[in-house]
């Protein structure tokens, strides 16, 4: 082999090498980038919905199945999706505070209400035709009603229907409330109460024994 040649062979195997040692310091690189967990950012307002529709429609079945043929009208499929939203903000000074909307909590319980009103008034026409007479339509239940009662149906399930949401008092001690709170990588901790946690730049999941709570930045 003439000297030349050992000169080529010699800089194939450094070149070689040298793309090696590249391709090790990129590894090595993308994987301390994959192994380091950044914090996410935390501080913030944050907002989730607390379902409410479920003990809604619960509710409103079980208060009409009780009237005669009422097993006959599904109430629950008159009440349209229920829900009100908490907003959790984060300071960056360290304090947290949580509260629900109280004015979404009246819309919801209005709904609710007018939903169980068109149920009761399906419910009004079986009954009607029943007992053999023309059949009548919602509108014509409702003037009967207000003739009868003196007060729509809607106004008749706000006085003496049934409570068809959690009193707005017992969702404010569920909800509400306030305080310090610290945050590492995994968890959050509540005034002392830890908390395991995921989240992104735009969602937050409360990791509690109870169960998940799905926060989006608000």
């Amino acid at each position: 082999m003439t000297r030349q040649h050992r000169r080529g062979g010699r800089a194939v195997v450094i070149l070689l090498l040298l793309v090696i040692l590249a391709l090790a310091v990129i590894s090595g690189l993308l994987a301390l980038k994959l192994s380091r967990r950044e914090e996410p950012r935390l501080a913030g307002v944050w907002q989730m919905r607390a379902e409410l529709t479920d003990t809604a429609r619960t509710r409103a079945d079980t208060w009409l199945q009780r009237a005669a043929m009422g097993e006959q009208v599904p109430a629950a499929d008159y009440l349209p999706p229920l829900s009100v939203t908490v907003r959790l903000t984060l300071s960056k000074d360290g304090s947290w505070s949580r509260e629900i909307r109280d004015g979404e909590y009246e819309t919801a319980r209005t709904a609710a209400e007018k939903g169980l009103a068109r149920a009761l008034r399906e419910l009004l026409c079986l009954r009607i035709a029943d007992a053999g007479r023309p059949p009548e339509t919602a509108a014509e239940a409702e003037e009967r009603v207000q003739r009868v009662l003196g007060m729509s149906t809607e106004d008749y399930m706000r006085e003496y229907g049934p409570a068809l949401l959690p009193p707005l008092a017992e969702m404010h001690d569920f909800y509400d409330g306030g305080g310090s709170y610290r945050a590492d990588a995994e968890t959050i901790s509540f005034d002392g109460e830890a908390v395991r946690y995921l989240a992104d730049d735009g969602l937050l999941v409360l990791l509690r024994p109870e169960g998940a709570e799905v926060y989006e930045r608000a």
